[in-house]
């Protein structure tokens, strides 16, 4: 079962809509506020943390994003805000970019044989943004994957761990934003 928390973001919400409810396979999404409540015989196998409003230090209770992050060992992706609460958590900087950022924009990809650009054949690729602040200092124990004109940590990964961050958001953007969350299933073992 894939578990995701909504830091309410509307584009998880679309995410839903468009692409998982055509899945065969089950998920369960959490608010960002609430607490993380299973049956015991539940297996997760990943966890999105999606976008939101603000930064991982204000002005949402995004605990159980924390919680979700620290006591599950799966793969976890994520979007935007969840891709600074995945550097905040660990240890990285956060920090607010001098103007709002809400367009598309060209990611370069540094890092290509990584399993989540399997099949993408290309190292541009253009994605959906939509924040206002960035990881300014990644963690020790992640490298990036992907940069663009607004930050050099577009996308992360854990050096050891099966964990990833994407400042853009994959699962509107395009069909290689798609592939990429596609692939992120697939390190789940969930499809």
């Amino acid at each position: 079962m894939l578990l995701i928390i909504d830091n309410q973001s509307a584009f998880i919400k679309k995410f839903k809509r468009q692409f998982l409810a055509e899945q065969d396979f089950d998920y369960v999404f959490f608010d960002h506020n609430q607490p993380i409540t299973l049956s015991a015989k539940t297996e997760i196998k990943g966890i999105i943390l999606s976008g939101g409003r603000g930064n991982p230090f204000e002005p949402l209770n995004l605990t159980s994003n924390f919680v979700a992050l620290m006591n599950f060992d799966v793969p976890i992706v994520g979007f935007c805000l969840g891709h600074e609460i995945i550097a905040a958590a660990y240890r990285g900087r956060i920090k607010k970019l001098p103007e709002y950022h809400g367009k598309k924009e060209l990611v370069t990809i540094t890092q290509p044989d990584d399993p989540i650009f399997e099949g993408l054949n290309k190292t541009e690729v253009i994605l959906q943004k939509k924040h206002s602040f960035h990881v300014s200092e990644l963690p020790e124990s992640f490298i990036s994957l992907a940069y663009s004109e607004t930050t050099a940590t577009e996308i992360i990964r854990h050096k050891e761990k099966p964990i990833y961050g994407f400042q853009a958001h994959p699962e509107v953007a395009s069909p290689d934003g798609l592939l990429m969350v596609q692939n992120f299933l697939k390190i789940c073992k969930i499809v």
